[in-house]
């Protein structure tokens, strides 16, 4: 009789539970699939360093802007939450705000960095958490021309720092969160690390001729919001 009952109580416990999960697992079932996105936001664009043959050369620039928008899908959830694929394409520049030469420590800097991605993300959902509150990281692979477009001017003549636009790999770490609006569309907002770990650029004349080689370095972090259409 007691093991009855305890049956009892554990099935109708089970059957409250359930009830319980259906809502949110239609809700997780109901956000898989196709979705668009586009965003903007800031740009913070790290202290460009750059060295060659013992001389250093470092820019400090402007707050920026970025631009972009992705494809992308949701997979099947599981028990902690969603898994994400989406291609993105998206676009940053900042302006030249001031430098130093060693070479020249007068020369005055002008001009602007951007660079032009394409990525593979993959992004986790912790929707379990929340119906209204969303968070997310993600981590995303790519190409892209990395750009810098810097007027150098020293006491005796005008120099360019960059040179040609460098195709480079690229890496981004993306944390951010998720606001649903409805079951179309969604408002986020995350911040992303993007880096790109073999920049260089080249010191030229006015004539456009490579002089030196420069190691370098492009890394940015980004503060955006966007909107998510979902199929």
């Amino acid at each position: 009789m007691t093991v009855t009952k305890g049956l009892k109580a554990i099935l109708g416990a089970s059957v409250i539970i359930a009830a319980a999960a259906l809502p949110a697992a239609a809700q997780a079932d109901d956000r898989d699939g196709l979705y668009l996105s586009a965003f903007t936001g800031l740009s913070l664009q790290s202290d460009q360093q750059s060295t060659s043959a013992g001389q250093t050369l470092d820019i400090a620039l402007d707050n920026g802007f970025v631009i972009g928008g992705a494809i992308g899908y949701q997979l099947i959830s599981t028990p902690l939450g969603a898994v994400r694929l989406e291609l993105e394409a998206s676009y940053r520049e900042n302006d030249v705000q001031s430098g130093t030469f060693s070479s020249d420590p007068s020369a005055a800097f002008s001009g602007d960095n951007s660079s032009l991605s394409v990525f593979i993300n993959g992004l986790y959902d912790f929707d379990v958490l929340s119906d209204s509150f969303i968070p997310y990281v993600g981590l995303g692979f790519g190409f892209g021309g990395v750009e810098s477009d810097t007027i150098i001017q020293l006491a005796a003549e005008q120099v360019g720092f960059g040179g040609a636009t460098r195709t480079e790999f690229l890496v981004q770490a993306i944390a951010g969160v998720t606001i649903p609006i409805n079951d179309t569309f969604d408002l986020f907002v995350d911040g992303r690390y993007y880096i790109a770990p073999g920049a260089n650029f080249d010191l030229v004349d006015t004539l456009g001729n490579a002089a030196n080689n420069f190691d370098s370095s492009y890394k940015t972090i980004q503060v955006q919001a966007g909107i998510r259409l979902r199929f």
